[in-house]
């Protein structure tokens, strides 16, 4: 649910989303993530959203005042705290975060950029678990991707708060990655399988479809087990299936997994 009245005083001042976006330096899908409380935002970028709508924080963020307030009073800060904020709408964390991490059987390591949100949520969520003949991802965005992670796979990572650019292993060139929008990476060093696939439209409320992407994601975050294969259908209409046991890492462009609303300007 939305933490905000973002989107009702935008609208009041005929402001699409693409234009706030553009006001305050950051992308419409970003501004649509915001709004609809999928992320919170920085507090740095909603006080910028506040002085393009003209509205003072506790307006447009109307629990974050008083919890702001309560964190800055406090001399030791924790994790819950930062969520509890979070919870209004607002990221107290600005640091720019990446996760360095070694997959099992890989020579080479990985930069990913991570919010602080989800670093938080990394931190409990890769506790040693063990369920016999399953598989746990731990399901993440960047700015740019969705990513889904065996935690089995998985043998080493650090948090570096320097901003780092990505590593993912992809071309130099970019073309291949443009081409290619979901990049599976095998278990057990094993290669990255690039597929092309249509992005998924808006949910459909009616039906409860969601499209093949975010179904994938929501199986891989539901502890599948290893033997489940999950069928993908290409951008040339031919099916491909994957084991879930033999997924090490999964990376999807987000275009293709939220498609960016259309609106009148």
């Amino acid at each position: 649910m939305p933490q905000n009245n973002i989107k009702q005083l935008r609208t009041q001042l005929s402001i699409t989303q693409r234009e706030l976006a553009f006001m305050v330096g950051t992308s419409q899908q970003q501004i649509q993530r915001i709004e609809t409380g999928a992320v919170a935002a920085k507090l740095g970028l909603a006080q910028s959203i506040c002085n393009a709508l003209d509205k003072p924080l506790n307006v447009v963020f109307p629990e974050s005042n008083r919890l702001i307030n309560d964190f800055r009073s406090k001399r030791s800060k924790t994790d819950e705290d930062l969520e509890t904020i979070a919870s209004s709408g607002i990221e107290m964390d600005s640091g720019l975060w990446t996760v360095k991490l070694w997959l099992q059987g890989q020579q080479d390591y990985l930069l990913l950029p991570i919010s602080a949100a989800d670093k938080r949520r990394f931190y409990y969520y890769f506790q040693e678990k063990t369920t016999p003949n399953t598989e746990c991802f731990f399901v993440f965005d960047s700015a740019e991707h969705r990513y889904a992670l065996n935690i089995r796979e998985v043998v080493f990572h650090q948090f570096l708060s320097d901003g780092f650019a990505p590593i993912v292993s992809e071309e130099d060139d970019g073309y291949e990655d443009d081409y290619f929008d979901v990049h599976i990476t095998l278990a057990n060093g094993g290669s990255e399988i690039p597929l092309s696939v249509e992005p998924d439209v808006a949910a459909n409320e009616e039906t409860g479809e969601i499209g093949q992407l975010n179904a994938f994601f929501e199986m891989l975050d539901s502890d599948a087990e290893s033997t489940e294969r999950y069928m993908l259908t290409d951008e040339d209409g031919e099916d491909a299936f994957i084991r879930i046991g033999s997924i090490a890492m999964v990376r999807v462009a987000l275009d293709a997994l939220e498609p960016v609303e259309e609106e009148d300007e």
